[in-house]
């Protein structure tokens, strides 16, 4: 058996697993996951791991059993991919399961909601304009107590047990229909400093010169907290890598 048949069929396998790859990659960071999000909910790190497992596993499996005149090489390659391709899927499942598909504006600060926190509940009325999306970037919203006593009441003691009122999409609305509360309860950029470095403070806000940023809000991630820029208009501008908080 020729050690250049082998490897010539491992280089194969690894330009099948470069594509998946990219196309995990396009997934993860350009629509589930966009800068700084990855870094929130720490997710660099799972998927990486996840990936490169996947990924050199299947071509390495090429390299030690591939032999032309092998009979069941062909079934055995094939139960190669099948491997791969199941460890592939279920890897990016787990990660879609994590994505954030809100940023949800609740009292004083923004929360970021994974799909699989949406699942706590299949009894709650979702509306089709609050349906979690696979293929879309996170989406802004605001949660809002119900206008019910009784209601509102339960949402807080649930809130209590740590069951957030945004993780509940009935609780949904516009995010513009939170302008008026949300520039009450926006923070000021010059607190930034108190927790962040004066470069990377100025790093940011320079690159965001040309918008008109009344302050900044809270988000909470999975590990690590972040910041919303806020426009004049109460708009969202951009979450960057800044700590609202010790």
């Amino acid at each position: 058996m020729s050690w250049k048949n082998r490897f010539y069929a491992m280089g194969l396998h690894s330009l099948f697993s470069l594509g998946l790859l990219l196309i995990a990659l396009f997934f993860v960071f350009r629509i589930w996951y966009p800068a700084p999000l990855d870094k929130a909910m720490g997710v660099t790190q799972v998927f990486w791991v996840i990936l490169a497992i996947d990924l050199m596993l299947g071509p390495l499996l090429t390299f030690i059993i591939f032999n032309p005149i092998k009979k069941e090489l062909k079934w055995d390659l094939l139960i190669i991919i099948l491997i791969q391709m199941s460890a592939y899927l279920y890897g990016l499942h787990t990660v879609a399961q994590g994505r954030p598909v809100w940023q949800v504006f609740v009292v004083d600060d923004i929360e970021l909601v994974r799909a699989i926190d949406l699942k706590l509940d299949l009894n709650i009325r979702n509306d089709n304009q609050y349906q979690a999306k696979l293929f879309s970037q996170p989406r802004w919203v605001s949660a809002v107590y119900s206008s019910n006593p009784i209601i509102a009441y339960q949402q807080k003691e649930d809130e209590i047990f740590g069951r957030s009122l945004a993780i509940r999409p009935e609780t949904y609305q516009p995010f513009q229909a939170r302008t008026k509360q949300i520039k009450v309860k926006v923070r000021k950029i010059d607190t930034l400093f108190k927790f962040n470095t004066k470069q990377d403070v100025k790093h940011v806000l320079d690159n965001h010169k040309e918008i008109e940023i009344i302050g900044f809000l809270p988000v909470k991630g999975l590990t690590n907290d972040m910041v919303l820029l806020v426009g004049k208009n109460s708009q969202p501008i951009k979450i960057v890598d800044l700590r609202p908080w010790h």
